[in-house]
This record gives structure tokens, sequence and C-alpha cells, in this order.
């Protein structure tokens, strides 16, 4: 009898039967805790019994292959440090291991694993990463991607091959200070949509970064999905109209996979006929209105579309006006950008005289909402236009009303603050504390009206007001908005520099001589926190409040064998693959509900294909041994 163990990747236990052997262990549990150290928690089959204490200690070399497929702490110590011997390996399949740092070895990631490491020197002595599963990721908490580029990119192997920016991995921020690595591979299906409620009835397999519409959408599944699984670190957007547009909500899998067994009342009576998967990006709430390099922030935006993001920071382009968002090359052109999760609306539209607002009639509130239902088409996360101050409580106001009326999504509300109604003219060293507590009040009768996330992307405390003035109140400022959960991002503005009699009244980041000024240094070096805290997001937009709760739960149940049968069975699954060998067609037996099923090759490439009526056609493929995995389940199989 061998078991099967579920959330079990093939990729580890085809592995392991290659190379485990009689003094190699794998994760148990019976330590009773989650310390990698312990022990009692590793065990060997063949020989009953767990290694000898102090064979598997913080600091000194594991003599050991070792499999892991459950949750693993090895931060008992800030100083403990995991060792291998050069020759030997850590295995991890559905696993997540939070450590310090890795000496030596090889780690190899299979799917569904993923490694957080805390150290400002993670790797060290010639450890390696290995990535055989696109859904996979190690994160370094305290090297950023420069710095990853720069010094660990020959650490990394995808799928046996070395790895290379941007060619075959990807770059992601986590905040300011880390980064995840990541294959990059467009095949990836993160996204797995179901028939029927509670992840059951016909499935299909949702590629990234690619827009499935209409009747592209798998195994007649268009106006037919209820239910869906997303993979951790993506972000998805669902929509009733094939372009993207109508109701529409997005689903944000940061931390932990999202599975949600009963769509909004609204996508079910509508029926999704529009999906997008992007992969997630992890981003700070401090960021830059410009491109301004420097300030260790995580985003940036140029009152515009045409900026890039960088190994740094997320590039978030901005629909400025009428002409950046009524055609398709506009729509077409932030689909394009790399790492951009968001798209900003209008800048100032409400001002007829100036700025956005006075071309083309942009400031008339029904053509602002026919060209801003354009950037729906996106499948992005959506941004309020901007208005001045006081034009949020009733242009805005009337904007969303009409946008909620013509079901046209917004998720985040975009503001601009100076104070202007406070004569700064006349009061150019008005107390800061006066000043933040507008401020403050401001934001949250914003948010009271509208009770989304706010942005503000562009504040100060006015550029008539001294430069003392603005510092001491961005040090109010500052603490509150990183303080405060619904405000999700803020972007310092830079006042002009005014000529005023007691002082050049500036705010500026940097002097003539590019040197930091107190302001600049201030905003540099406050630590911003995660602009989306939370391990999976699913937010309200102004078309529906509408509570979801993620089901999704992780199980260890640790593997007990290290091979793998053509059919097996454990005490509650049954696993077959019918015929095996195959020539034309497998069908599926499973006793679960089948969440999702990916097909790869003897060598671990991953092979897009779909399950119909309980079928997958293999007649299109070579000759030789395929492996399934079914929920995270592995059997293989051989085509002939």
């Amino acid at each position: 009898m061998i078991l099967i163990i579920k959330n079990f990747s093939f990729c580890v236990l085809f592995l392991i039967t290659n190379t485990l052997f009689a003094q190699d262990y794998y994760w148990l549990g019976n330590g009773g805790d989650d310390d990698f150290f312990n022990e009692s928690n590793w065990f060997n089959d063949s020989l009953g019994q767990s290694p000898q204490s102090g064979t598997i200690d913080p600091n000194q070399p594991i003599a050991y292959n070792l499999l892991l497929s459950c949750e693993v702490s090895a931060l008992s110590s800030p100083l403990n440090e995991i060792v291998f011997e050069p020759s030997k390996t850590l295995y991890i399949s559905n696993g997540v291991l939070e450590a310090n740092s890795i000496s030596g070895g090889t780690l190899v990631l299979n799917e569904k694993s993923y490694v957080h490491l805390q150290d400002f020197e993670p790797l060290k002595n010639n450890a390696t990463i290995h990535f055989n599963s696109p859904l996979s990721w190690l994160r370094l908490q305290n090297v950023n991607p420069k710095q990853v580029n720069e010094n660990y990119v020959s650490y990394f192997f995808i799928n046996d091959v070395n790895s290379s920016f941007p060619l075959n991995m990807r770059l992601d921020n986590y905040y300011d200070s880390g980064t995840v690595i990541r294959p990059y591979n467009s095949d990836v299906s993160p996204l797995t949509i179901y028939f029927n409620e509670n992840i059951t009835g016909t499935s299909a397999n949702i590629a990234v970064d690619q827009i499935f519409n209409g009747s592209s959408i798998p195994n007649q599944l268009n106006n037919n999905i209820r239910s869906f699984y997303l993979e951790r670190g993506y972000m998805l957007t669902l929509a009733v109209n094939e372009d993207g547009t109508g109701k529409s909500k997005v689903f944000i899998a940061s931390e932990k996979d999202l599975e949600i067994h009963v769509l909004p009342n609204f996508l079910q009576q509508g029926g999704v006929s529009f999906l997008r998967v992007v992969p997630w990006n992890w981003v700070s709430k401090k960021g830059t209105g410009g491109d301004i390099l420097g300030m260790d922030n995580s985003w940036f935006y140029r009152w515009s579309n045409q900026g890039l993001s960088d190994l740094q920071r997320e590039y978030t382009p901005m629909a400025w006006g009428f002409g950046a968002a009524n055609d398709d090359s506009d729509i077409e052109l932030y689909k394009s950008k790399y790492k951009s999760t968001h798209v900003l609306g209008f800048n100032e539209p409400d001002d007829c005289e100036g700025q956005s607002g006075q071309y083309n009639h942009l400031c008339d509130v029904p053509v602002a909402i026919s060209v801003y239902e354009n950037l729906m088409k996106t499948g992005l996360r959506l941004v309020s236009p901007a208005c001045r101050q006081g034009a949020v409580f009733n242009w805005l106001n009337s904007f969303n009303q009409e946008a909620v009326e013509n079901d046209i999504r917004i998720d985040v509300i975009a503001v601009h603050w100076y104070d202007w109604g406070a004569n700064p003219q006349g009061s150019p060293n008005a107390n800061p504390n006066t000043i933040f507590n507008r401020f403050k009040t401001y934001l949250e009768d914003v948010y009271e009206l509208y009770g989304l996330p706010i942005w503000i992307t562009e504040f100060n405390g006015n550029k008539y007001r001294s430069t003392e003035t603005n510092r001491q109140f961005m040090e109010l400022a500052i603490p509150y908005l990183e303080s405060v959960d619904f405000i999700e991002r803020y972007a310092w503005f830079e006042p002009q520099n005014i000529t005023i009699a007691e002082d050049p009244g500036n705010g500026e980041f940097f002097d003539d001589a590019m040197n930091l000024t107190d302001i600049g240094t201030f905003y540099k070096n406050y630590q911003s926190t995660p602009s989306i805290p939370e391990d999976y997001y699913v937010g309200l937009n102004n078309l529906n409040d509408e509570v979801l709760t993620n089901q999704y739960t992780n199980t260890c149940n640790p593997v007990s064998s290290l091979s793998t049968p053509a059919d097996d069975y454990t005490q509650n699954v049954t696993l077959k693959v019918i015929p095996n060998p195959a020539t034309n067609k497998i069908k599926i037996i499973f006793s679960e509900p089948i969440k999702s099923i990916k097909l790869y090759s003897i060598t671990g490439s991953f092979i897009n294909k779909q399950l119909i009526n309980g079928y997958i056609d293999v007649s299109d493929l070579p000759i030789g041994v395929y492996f399934l995995s079914v929920n995270q389940y592995p059997i293989k199989f051989l085509k002939q």
C-alpha cells in the first residue's frame, strides 16, 4: 500500500524515487512543532526512525537529503542557518520554508513550493536553487531586485537551465527591500475555473497575462463560471462583458492561494465573459509623483502612460486625459506594461480651464465617464480620476454616481490635497498641526463618502508655505498615512519654488547640488508598510459591497512513501489514469472534486492540456512517460 498525500507534487516523487536512499529523510512532523531543526520531525520509512539527535542542527552541515511538504520554520533563532554538505539536496513540494539563510547544497523547488529567506546574505557557499515549477518562488526579504540581478542570478536554475532576467525569470518587488524570484513562463496557468460552485464540475486552466473572453474561454465555460481557484502571487479580474466592461471585480492572492466557492451574485447573474490573470507585485504605500530616483520607494507614476517599471519600482501608468484612453492602442499599451497592476485615471478633469479637463470636454462628467470606461478593457485594477481638493465631493461624486448607473468599476479613489481652503498665501508659517488636522479630516471624509481605498497622488502643505512648515507637516502626515488601513498609497508632490518673504518656500527632496534636503531625508528614510498587507484581498468596488470569504485551507499531510505507481490509493483518496499505457485519450478517475490538473513531461516541462468531460486528449504527445498533478496529487502514465 502506497500513500499519496494531498497537495504533494509529482516532481518531488519522481526525483525522490531516483535519488533518496536509506539515510535520507522526509518531513513527518512528529516532533509536535514546525521546527526544521527538530530531528523528531523527520523520518525514514526504511529505517523506521528519525535521524540521530544533533544531525540536523543549525549552523552544522547536514549529511542527508531531505524532503519537505509542509509549512516549516528554521527561525527559532535569528542566528540559525541551514547548512548542507555540498552533495546534499533539500526537495520541497507543496511546502513553505521560512529560514534565515541556506549554505551549501542544492534546494529544489517543485510545484507550489515557497521559500522565504530573511538574511541580508541569504545564500552562501555556492548554495543553488532549482526552480522545477513556474508555480514556485524564492523570497529574499532583504535583498532588492537590483542586488539579486547583480549578485545572485548565477545561483538560480530554471528547469536545469541557467537563469537570466528577464528571459526566463521574474524579479518582482517584495515591498521596499526584498525580491520575489520566480520562473517566467507565459504558459503557466495559476487560475482554474469551474462550472459548478464549490470547485466542482467541468474545469479549465487559465494562463497568465492573457485575456480570455467569449468563446476563447475554454471548455464552454463562457457565462458558466461559478467558482475558481487562484494560486498565490497573482491578481484576477472577472467581468460580465467580453471586452472587460460591465459588472466586474478584482481578486488578489498575495501570500495565500485564493479559493472562491461561490462567485458574487452580480457576476453569476451576468455571467463571466472576461478573465485576465496577471502576476502580483508587492509594493509599499510610499511612492513618488515623477520618476524620482533614490527615494527608497517601490512604485511611481509620471502623469502619463509612457513610463516603465524598473528592477526597483513598479510603474503605475496614468491615463492623463482624453487622448490616453479613447482608442484601442491606449488599452494595448496599458496591457503591455511589465509589473503594472493598476491604471490611474485622469488628472484633475474637473478643471475646465486647465489640466486634463480643458481638452475634449473632459470636464463634462458624461464625456469623462464614456472614456474612462475603456480602461476596464485592460483587466487591471482601476484608480479613479484625481480631482482638485474640493471636487472630490462634487465632480467626482457625480462621476461615481454615473459610473455606478452604467456598471463602470472604480476600485480606488485618488485625491489631491494642498490645503487651498486655508488661505496659504496669507499663512506661510501656519501651524503644522492645524494643517495636518485638516488633512486628516479631509481623508476621513473622503473615505466616509466612498468607502473605498484611497491613493493620495499629490499632496503637500502648500507651495506658498515655508520649507519648515512643509517639513513639519510631512513629519506628521507620513506616520498617519502609514498607520491608516484605508490609505493604500501616497506620493508627496514637491512644491514649486515660490519666493516669499520669510523663506524660498520649497519642499523638494534635493537641493541644487542634488543633496537630500531635510524633507527628502525624512521621506526617503521613513520605512513604508505594505500597500495591501492582507494574505489575500477580495476588495470592494463602487459596484459591489458583497463580502467574500477565502475557502482555501492549506493542509499538511506528509508523504510516507517515496515512490509513485500508476494508480494509488489512500484511506480517503482514489486516483487512477485509464487506460495506462494510453494512445489517444486518458480518463481521470478521482474520488475528490478536481480543482486543478496539470500535465508535465518527464523533464518537468508544463504541457497545456484541458480536461473535457473527464478526458484529456494525449494523441499528439510523443511516446514517453508523463506526469499529472491532480489537485497536486501526483500520478504518472505512459504514452505509447
